[in-house]
């Protein structure tokens, strides 16, 4: 990691009723959205809906206890090593931070949404079967939770196979009715916390979404006679449905995500029971400012407690531009999603003086023209103190040391409707700045014809676009593969994915490197045309994404197709839950070297780890052998399977191949013992999709089978067992 920049607040306004104002010294203390609060308009409408309060992490000097936080009327939450998790009046916080006993204080706000074809993909069927291992792995024993929204727990999915055995165990609403008698009231939701309770309540109160259903669905769904079964098909099951998941105007934030993520493994350890959760959802990426909630991730994970999270799907547009040092001047257009949004810049360091100009143009959609008609200019060395108002916008830039937000807001309903463009850009060829738009903000290039003379507007890339907390080192990252191109309905109408190609890297998927350099996403599973459960209170906002229905109990539950990053995020968490049913102890960096060791990149010669698949796509079968200590000292043999065939043991001593479509080439095909002893090798001519290579010799035990092609998914390498 680098050093950590923590942004220095200059002055801060007092802009909220109570003339709230925080001290230089004491701005240092403060993460960026809780300076916001403090001296930002959005910070009165966060009180009112708040009654005064926000729910933040908050770090204490040694010796100090939450007796400290208790002189300020802040009630604690929870303490996870030297982080309190606390609910603080909005008024005390300059106080609280001026105290020589806090070190820091941070919130995040806002979080956004972050089958039967996978098993094939991510190599899991050999998993449930048992193949060449001491039994079959199902997730039996394992917890999985899932925090997010939408969530039906009535869903036959959540029982086994047949029905017959329920396997959520707790269940958390947030969106709980004020008149609601059932349950436990916690600090983040009503909690349900027996068979009877949960089923009873039925379904998370925000009936207008099926996010969380179809995240558990896919990483522990039993698929209840259909071909949509989950990952970890076995495991035991703990929802807890989030605001925060829903609305990126939510009071609430990372903080209480937290004490979410640390009450299901608190349930899970007094259980004795390994766990992974799976969080889809992501917050503004805001650089070097997730010192707390970094350390509280790190706090609450451990042996047997680890976190998957979604990479975000921020990458359909551009939403980063780079200027580096000796460019005179970098931009693009601006195409914000909603009426007032926020971009953030970031100046190199040592600084040097730059401009941000932003600009409204009319466009002469004949002649596909440009005109800029005026401009609004902002000097980083003597910024307006106020919002500048021109032509219907409403643009206002603070500052923060080498930090700038540049807020946004239009009076129009569009701002990039046909008539007008705004556009900005950044000069100064002395200075080195970024600017970063995700996940609120796309840019996109001008083609510098259409603006003729001037070429600073199409500077925008796709890269720089995690979510926090994918971007950070404490996760494992999930980013989306393309398993599936399209899919049939229940109309029978094909689905296409447009631009999808099956085995590629799905177009939105947020890619790296993070704002402070690392290599993200850590790894891919499939994340297009998933099919999974569906929340059966809200199936009729349902339309083409309806694949499926099931009776059960006497009501029909859905079967839905979505894609997403939040799609990948829980089949790889119902991999983790795999293996941790077979080394319960597992701690999230040896998780990580698992991965790191046996997932595969999409193309030969592919840099690994890389900033689009990280170390590639994820192999649960091959990470199971690891986990077990079932590897093959053999040279020359892969450390993955083939995904173009499938190979078996037959009767009498030979093996078969069977490939999905005929290959073209010629290939070779070795069988070793797992000592190494080399048993047959032999080269096979193409065109047949069945082929079978006798072994001269009476075979017994655990054979490695080792395939060499020059085509697409030949090599690879299996254990079979006679």
């Amino acid at each position: 990691m680098k050093k950590k920049n923590i942004l220095r607040i200059v002055v801060l306004s007092a802009l909220l009723a109570g003339n709230l104002t925080v001290k230089a010294a004491d701005g240092d203390k403060l993460s960026y959205e809780i300076r916001n609060l403090l001296a930002s308009p959005q910070g009165v409408a966060h009180r009112a809906a708040t009654d005064g309060k926000v729910c933040v992490f908050v770090k204490l000097k040694e010796g100090m206890d939450e007796s400290l936080l208790a002189q300020y009327g802040c009630e604690t939450l929870t303490r996870i090593g030297a982080v309190y998790i606390a609910n603080v009046p909005l008024g005390q916080l300059p106080q609280l931070a001026a105290d020589e006993g806090v070190v820091r204080i941070e919130t995040h706000t806002g979080g956004q949404h972050l089958l039967d074809v996978t098993p094939q993909w991510v190599k899991s069927t050999p998993v449930y079967e048992g193949l060449a291992l001491p039994k079959a792995f199902t997730g039996q024993g394992v917890l999985l939770g899932i925090i997010d929204g939408g969530i039906d727990v009535s869903h036959p999915t959540f029982y086994n196979a047949d029905g017959t055995k329920y396997r959520i165990k707790r269940f958390v609403d947030d969106y709980y009715s004020a008149d609601e008698t059932a349950g436990t009231l916690t600090h983040f939701g009503r909690e349900y916390t027996t068979e009877k309770d949960i089923l009873a309540k039925a379904r998370s109160g925000d009936i207008n979404e099926t996010h969380g259903t179809h995240c558990a669905s896919i990483a522990a769904g039993s698929g209840y006679n259909t071909p949509y079964r989950g990952i970890a098909y076995n495991a035991d099951i703990f929802p807890i449905s989030s605001r925060v998941a829903m609305s990126e105007k939510s009071d609430k934030g990372a903080p209480l995500e937290v004490l979410r993520m640390k009450h299901i493994f608190d349930y899970a350890e007094q259980q004795k029971q390994p766990c992974v959760i799976n969080y889809s959802i992501g917050f503004h990426a805001i650089p070097n400012d997730a010192e707390l909630f970094r350390e509280a991730l790190q706090g609450v994970q451990g042996a047997g407690k680890i976190l998957v999270v979604a990479a975000g799907n921020n990458n359909d547009y551009p939403t980063y531009i780079s200027k580096p040092e000796g460019m005179a001047a970098a931009g693009a257009a601006i195409m914000p999603r909603g009426v007032e949004k926020t971009i953030y810049a970031i100046s190199g360091k040592p600084e040097k003086p730059f401009k941000m100009k932003f600009f409204y143009t009319k466009e002469d959609a004949k002649a596909k023209v440009i005109t800029k008609c005026d401009s609004i200019v902002f000097d980083s060395e003597n910024l307006p103190a106020d919002t500048v108002k021109r032509n219907g916008f409403h643009v206002f830039v603070k500052r923060s040391d080498n930090f700038y937000s540049l807020f946004v807001r239009t009076e129009k309903k569009e701002l990039n409707g046909i008539s007008e463009t705004p556009l900005l850009c950044v000069e100064g060829a002395e200075a080195s700045v970024r600017v970063y738009g995700a996940p609120y903000v796309y840019f996109y290039n001008v083609n510098p014809a259409a603006l003729p003379g001037d070429s600073r507007f199409a500077s925008a890339e796709r890269s720089h676009n995690l979510s926090i907390p994918g971007c950070l080192s404490e996760v494992l990252t999930v980013g989306a593969l393309v398993g599936r191109s399209s899919y049939v309905n229940i109309k029978g109408e094909t689905k296409v994915e447009e631009g999808a190609v099956e085995g590629k890297i799905a177009s939105f998927s947020s890619v790296g490197p993070t704002l402070d350099g690392l290599t993200k996403p850590d790894v891919v599973a499939p994340g297009v045309n998933i099919i999974a459960a569906g929340n059966s209170y809200c199936k009729a906002a349902f339309g083409a994404e309806l694949v499926k229905e099931t009776t059960f109990n006497g009501r029909q539950y859905p079967w839905v197709s979505f894609s997403g990053t939040s799609m990948a995020g829980p089949c790889v968490s119902g991999i983790v839950a795999l293996w941790l049913e077979a080394d319960p102890t597992l701690t999230p960096d040896q998780v990580k070297e698992i991965v790191k060791a046996t997932s595969h990149q999409v193309e030969e010669g592919m840099q690994s780890p890389n900033n689009t698949y990280g170390y590639g796509l994820i192999d649960a079968y091959a990470g199971m052998l690891k986990v077990l200590g079932i590897e093959t000292a053999i040279r020359d043999v892969s450390t993955h399977q083939p995904s173009a065939l499938t190979i078996r043991p037959q009767a009498g001593g030979a093996v078969q191949l069977s490939f999905n479509t005929a290959p073209q080439q010629s290939f070779r095909v070795r069988v070793y013992t797992v000592a190494g002893r080399l048993l047959a090798e032999q080269t096979l001519q193409p065109g047949q999709s069945d082929y079978t290579l006798d072994i001269a010799q009476p075979l017994q035990g655990i054979c490695v089978v080792q395939v060499d092609g020059k085509e697409q998914g030949v090599t690879g390498s299996e254990l079979i067992r006679f």
